[in-house]
């Protein structure tokens, strides 16, 4: 993400975002209209991939997944045939906390999504934003999670 900033006359320090940027920081605050901006931007950019035969980066069963509101550690752990006991046995991880992970209530590090990628089958990327995704050292991030908005749990 590139950030510019200004300095004002009176010495404050103004920073510039880009529209995508900025919606991401607020999706990620919890603003549910910034979300449903960003929900709609990544699936108009998704579906204009697919009409031009490009690669995309999710595969359509990871997509319709997180449309309906699903968590991606779930959608890939379905898509792997694994119930939760069995991934969070593959995966090395506590039941419970795999749980808690797959609903949001809890923070996964990257080296937990790294073992859960490999228990699933699917690349590590599927897992990380684009425009953030955490560095090696990084101790722990929100993503994958369930999404927040409790809107898009209800069918």
């Amino acid at each position: 993400m590139s950030v510019q900033s200004i300095v004002t006359e009176g010495g404050e320090e103004l920073v510039i975002l880009s529209r995508r940027a900025y919606d991401a920081l607020l999706a990620r605050s919890g603003d549910e209209d910034a979300e449903d901006r960003m929900t709609a931007r990544l699936t108009k950019e998704h579906l204009a991939a697919r009409a031009g035969g490009t690669v995309t980066f999710a595969p359509d069963w990871l997509t319709a997944a997180i449309l309906a509101g699903e968590s991606p550690l779930a959608a890939a752990r379905r898509h792997a045939g694994l119930d939760v006991a069995d991934l969070a046995a593959k995966a090395d991880v506590d039941l419970e906390v795999l749980a808690a992970m797959e609903q949001g209530r809890r923070a996964v590090s990257p080296t937990v999504i790294e073992a859960i990628a490999r228990a699933c089958g699917v690349d590590v990327a599927l897992f990380l934003d684009q425009d953030r995704a955490p560095a090696p050292d990084e101790p722990s991030t929100s993503l994958p999670g369930k999404p927040r908005r409790r809107s898009a749990l209800r069918r």
